[in-house]
């Protein structure tokens, strides 16, 4: 969303993890992998990553910060997947903010999950 902000240093740094085409290639894959009607190749996996979380950090504490213009991660999969996951976490939705969560927002994200992480050791 904050496009001034994905300087060419910032750019370079998620592209030169992957450091040419060939590598980037599972960055392609894996959204069209994504299960979003119950079928596919990863359905199993997801589903057992999803009932692990369910079994072994539905009761702890949790806090999610959702970007509310994500193209990918829509609001809806924050209310009907993750709070149907994690039904008594604080959420944080930053409105102006898209895919790129930690980029859009940081400078409200990080004194937040300072705030939050302080609190668990209260």
């Amino acid at each position: 969303m904050h496009r001034e902000r994905l300087t060419p240093v910032v750019k370079r740094a998620y592209r030169d993890v992957h450091s040419g085409w060939s590598q980037r290639t599972p960055i392609l894959v894996f959204p069209r992998e994504i299960p979003v009607a119950g079928t596919g190749p990863v359905v199993a996996m997801t589903t057992a990553i999803e009932d692990g979380l369910k079994r072994d950090f539905r009761s702890k504490p949790v806090h999610i910060t959702w970007a509310m213009k994500d193209v990918a991660f829509l609001p809806i999969y924050l209310d009907t997947l993750w709070l149907d996951t994690f039904p008594d976490a604080t959420v944080t939705r930053i409105d102006d903010a898209g895919h790129y969560l930690q980029e859009d927002a940081h400078e409200r994200i990080v004194p937040e999950l300072v705030g939050f992480v302080s609190g668990l050791s209260a």
